[in-house]
C-alpha cells in the first residue's frame, strides 16, 4: 500500500507459484489515483489457431493489433516479489530484486465483461540473466511507475528497455515449482550445496 499509493481492503494471501490463468494483484491509474485490483493472467486465444497469450514483446507491442490499443490506454503494474525461469535442461531458478523487495512488471490490462485480464511485457534479458533465459519481464524502476500508468504512449515507450542485471540476484530452486498445484514458501528456498552436487555428480557417484 505504501509502495504503490493504493488502498487494499481485502486480506491478500501470499502466493509462491502463480501460473497463467490465475489471478494476481495489478495496479492501474483511475483518474488521478492508483487503484489495486485482482486480474487474471492471460488472454484466451482468438481462435483454435492461436495460443493463450500471457506475454507481449516490448519490441513489437506498439505494432501488434492485439496490444497496440492497450499500450496506448490501459497500461498497468503487475506486483511481484520475484519470478521463476528455467534454463536447459529444465533447470528452475528464482529471480528477485537484490534487496528481496517488491517489484513491478509493466503490464497491459484488458476488460472482458466483468473479468479483468492482463499480460506482462517482456524484454531481452540483460547480462548474466541471459545465461538463464534470453527473455525477462519488463521490470520498472519505482520512479517510472507513474509515467508507465499515466504518461502518454510516446513517453511510456522510452521505458521499454531491459532492466539491468545488477538489480537482481538469482539462485537455483527445486523442481517442485514446475507443478502448478504446489504453492508454499519452500518453493523459493535455494537448493542446498548437497542437492547441487547430487545433480552434477556422475550417475555412479550419486549414492557414494
Amino acid at each position: 500500500m505504501r509502495k504503490f499509493g493504493v488502498t487494499i481492503l481485502q486480506n491478500l494471501r501470499p502466493r509462491w507459484n502463480l501460473a497463467p490463468s490465475q489471478q494476481a494483484l495489478v495496479i492501474s491509474r483511475n483518474g488521478l489515483q492508483n487503484e489495486a485490483m485482482m486480474a487474471q493472467w492471460g488472454m484466451p486465444p482468438a481462435s483454435a489457431k492461436h495460443s493463450f497469450l500471457i506475454n507481449a514483446r516490448s519490441e513489437t507491442v506498439q505494432d501488434k493489433p492485439t496490444f497496440r490499443e492497450a499500450f496506448h490506454h490501459r497500461r498497468c503494474l503487475v506486483v511481484a516479489s520475484g519470478w521463476y525461469e528455467w534454463s536447459a535442461p529444465k533447470t528452475p531458478w528464482h529471480i528477485q530484486l537484490d534487496d528481496g523487495g517488491v517489484m513491478a512488471f509493466g503490464g497491459l490490462l484488458y476488460g472482458q465483461a466483468d473479468q479483468q485480464r492482463f499480460v506482462i511485457l517482456t524484454t531481452a534479458a540483460d547480462a548474466g540473466l541471459a545465461d538463464i533465459h534470453h527473455r525477462a519481464p519488463l521490470t520498472l524502476a519505482p520512479e517510472d511507475y507513474d509515467v508507465w500508468m499515466a504518461g502518454d504512449a510516446e513517453t511510456a515507450s522510452r521505458l521499454l528497455r531491459p532492466a539491468p542485471a545488477h538489480w537482481f540476484n538469482w539462485y537455483r530452486v527445486g523442481p517442485d515449482v514446475g507443478k502448478v498445484g504446489n504453492d508454499h514458501p519452500a518453493l523459493v528456498t535455494p537448493l542446498s550445496d548437497d542437492a547441487l552436487r547430487m545433480e552434477t555428480a556422475p550417475q555412479g557417484d550419486l549414492f557414494a
